[in-house]
C-alpha cells in the first residue's frame, strides 16, 4: 500500500462515517421519536404510521438491488453522492407533505436513495482498506450509524419546540444532506481496477446471483433487518403508552441502545479481524441480541438501562455481515456492491413486511410484537451459521457455494 493510499483511505472512512451519521442514521430514524406529533398533524392512527414508516423499506426493497449493481458500473463517487443529493430533496418533500398520500410518497423517494447509498459504502471502504481491516473499517463506518441514530432519538424530542416541530427538523436535515452530497462528489474517487464485470451492470447481477452464499446472506439481513426496523419504530411508543414514559425518557432510553452500538459496532468486528473468522462472533452476538429485545420490553427501571446496553453491544456484530461479502469467493470488491444490494433488497423487504406484521400483532398483544421481531434476529443468527466461515484465518472456499 502507498503513503498516498494509506493516507487517502481515512478520509474515504471520515466520508462513509458521515453518510452512515447523517443519512442513513439521523435522517431516517429521527421521526420514530415525533410519532405522536406526525399522526395529529395528518389525522392517522399509530397503525397508519408503521405503513409510512414501512414505506422508506419498500422504496429501498425495489431499488437496492440495482442501487448495487449502478454502483459497480458507475462508482461509489456518483452513485453515492447522487443518492444523497436525492435523499435531501425528498426529506424537504416531506417536510411539506400535507396528506398520507404524500408522505408515504415521500418515504418511499427516500427509500430509493437509501438504495444508492447504504450497498455502495462498504464497497468505498473495501476499495481501500486491505482485507486485514474490513471488520474494523466496517465496523467504524456502521458505529457513525449508531451515532447518528442515538443523536437523533436522544436530541430530536428536545428539538420540537425550539426548531417550530417535526416539519422545521426535516427540512433542516435536508439541507444538511444537500451539503453533504456536494462533499462526497467533490472528494470521494474511486479506485482504478474498481469495477466489476468490464463496468457492465448485469454482469455484476448475474455473477453474485449464481453464489447460493450470497442468497444465504440475504436472508441472513433480511431477519436482521426485519426485527430492527420493525422493533425500533415500535419501542419508543411502547414505552410511551404501556409504560407510561415520557417522550424524552423513551428515546433516552433508545439512544442507550445506540451509544453502546457505536462500542459494539467498533470493538466485535476487530474482534472478528484478530480471531480471523467470522461466525464465531457473529452467531453468538446475534442471538444475545434476539434475548435483550424481548427483555427490553418486561424488564423496567434500572435493569432496563443494562439491557439496553446490552442490546447495542451486541448488535455491533452486524457490521460482520457487509464484510463476508468482500471476502466470498466470486464476489469481492468488485461486486460487492451488486451482492450487497441483494442482500438490502432482501433486507428491506424484511424491513417492509415486519413493520406491518409485528404492529399488528402488537395492537392485540404488545408482547406478542415484540417477541415477533426478537425471533426475526435469532433467525439471522442461524442462517449466518450456514454461510462459509470467511476471514484471514479461513479456509479457502474456491466455489463460494459450500456450506460451513
Amino acid at each position: 500500500m502507498s503513503d498516498e493510499t494509506a493516507r487517502y483511505r481515512w478520509w474515504v472512512l471520515c466520508l462513509v462515517v458521515l453518510a452512515n451519521f447523517l443519512p442513513t442514521g439521523m435522517a431516517w430514524f429521527y421521526i420514530v421519536v415525533m410519532v405522536t406529533n406526525v399522526c395529529q398533524d395528518l389525522g392517522v392512527e399509530t397503525v397508519e404510521f408503521a405503513k409510512l414508516w414501512a414505506g422508506i423499506s419498500l422504496g429501498a426493497f425495489l431499488c437496492s438491488i440495482a442501487g448495487g449493481a449502478l454502483g459497480d458500473r458507475l462508482g461509489v463517487r456518483k452513485v453515492v453522492g447522487g443518492g444523497i443529493l436525492l435523499m435531501g430533496a425528498s426529506l424537504l418533500w416531506r417536510a411539506q407533505a400535507s396528506s398520507f398520500g404524500a408522505m408515504f410518497g415521500a418515504m418511499v423517494l427516500f427509500g430509493a436513495c437509501i438504495a444508492l447509498v447504504g450497498p455502495n459504502l462498504p464497497k468505498a471502504l473495501g476499495q481501500w482498506f486491505p482485507p486485514r481491516e474490513f471488520g474494523f473499517a466496517n465496523g467504524a463506518g456502521l458505529a457513525g450509524n449508531g451515532a447518528g441514530q442515538a443523536l437523533a432519538l436522544s436530541v430530536g424530542p428536545l428539538l420540537l419546540e425550539p426548531l417550530g416541530g417535526w416539519r422545521s427538523i426535516t427540512s433542516l436535515l435536508g439541507l444538511v444532506l444537500l451539503g453533504l452530497g456536494v462533499l462526497w462528489i467533490a472528494t470521494l474517487r474511486d479506485r482504478e481496477g474498481s469495477l466489476g464485470g468490464g463496468g457492465d451492470a448485469l454482469a455484476s447481477l448475474r455473477a453474485v446471483t449464481s453464489i447460493p452464499s450470497v442468497w444465504i446472506l440475504s436472508g441472513a439481513y433480511m431477519l436482521f433487518l426485519g426485527g430492527y426496523i420493525g422493533v425500533i419504530q415500535y419501542l419508543p411508543t411502547y414505552y410511551e403508552q404501556v409504560q407510561g414514559m415520557s417522550k424524552a425518557t423513551a428515546g433516552g432510553m433508545m439512544s442507550l441502545v445506540l451509544l453502546a452500538y457505536i462500542v459494539g459496532s467498533l470493538a466485535l468486528p476487530t474482534l472478528s479481524d484478530r480471531i480471523g473468522l467470522r461466525k464465531r462472533v457473529y452467531v453468538p452476538g446475534m442471538l444475545l441480541s434476539s434475548g435483550v429485545v424481548f427483555a427490553a420490553a418486561v424488564v423496567t427501571g434500572a435493569p432496563l438501562a443494562a439491557v439496553m446496553v446490552a442490546w447495542g453491544l451486541a448488535a455491533g456484530v452486524v457490521a460482520i455481515l457487509f464484510v463476508v461479502p468482500l471476502e466470498l469467493a466470486g464476489v469481492g470488491p468488485a461486486y460487492a456492491g451488486s451482492a450487497l444490494g441483494l442482500a438490502l433488497a432482501a433486507g428491506f423487504g424484511g424491513g417492509f413486511v415486519s413493520p406491518i406484521v409485528g404492529s399488528t400483532l402488537a395492537a392485540t398483544r404488545p408482547l406478542a410484537g415484540i417477541g415477533f421481531w426478537a425471533a426475526c434476529y435469532a433467525g439471522s443468527a442461524l442462517l449466518f451459521w450456514l454461510l462459509p466461515e470467511t476471514g484471514p484465518r479461513a479456509r479457502p472456499d474456491p466455489g463460494g457455494a459450500a456450506l460451513g
